[in-house]
């Protein structure tokens, strides 16, 4: 492959994973349920003579890179508010420990909406606010840093950059799960 199309699928796939805020269509593009998410993987391998499993790789580092970074960002937020003294480092540690627990069921998960219906949806998604608002309670977590996980009424994943909403952002005083 030549390097002039090599720097084309990079730029290619970069773009697909800017403009979607990375983690949506690279979420959506690791999908085994055939929706047209998985078919940009199979579009752009077949665009640009690449391997399916290569293609994939790269949106699959995208959402790991994305993920990492998501932790991280918490983290620092996290250890900004221990040391203010607005939640303790117990609750900060179920904060994490949440924030992993809500990674591994979204991977686990992925792709199981899309075969539901408009009902069962609203549902599932009934569902997983009501366990998550037992939760909040149950560890006694102040809603700005409960909104840090769910993203507190912002668009996306955390906020409308699609990163944590810092806690001096945060207005809403529900936390929703979309």
């Amino acid at each position: 492959m030549s390097m002039k199309k090599k720097l084309l699928v990079a730029a290619t796939v970069a773009s697909i994973g800017v403009g979607a805020l990375g983690v949506g269509v690279a979420n959506a593009a690791t999908s085994t349920t055939g929706t047209t998410e998985t078919s940009i993987v199979d579009k752009i391998a077949a665009k640009f003579g690449l391997k399916k499993a290569d293609v994939q790789a790269v949106f699959d580092q995208n959402r790991a890179d994305h993920e990492a970074s998501r932790l991280t960002k918490l983290q620092t937020k996290l250890k900004a508010g221990v040391t203010a003294g607005t939640i303790t480092q117990a609750q900060s540690d179920a904060i994490v420990a949440e924030f992993k627990s809500l990674q591994t069921t979204r991977d686990a998960n992925r792709g199981k909406m899309s075969t539901m219906t408009a009902a069962e949806r609203k549902a599932a998604r009934e569902a997983e606010k009501t366990a998550f608002d037992k939760w909040v309670s149950d560890n006694k977590i102040p809603t700005e840093y409960a909104n840090m996980l769910h993203g507190g009424g912002h668009r996306g994943h955390g906020g409308p950059d699609g990163d944590i909403a810092p806690a001096s952002d945060m207005t809403s005083t529900s936390s929703t799960s979309n």
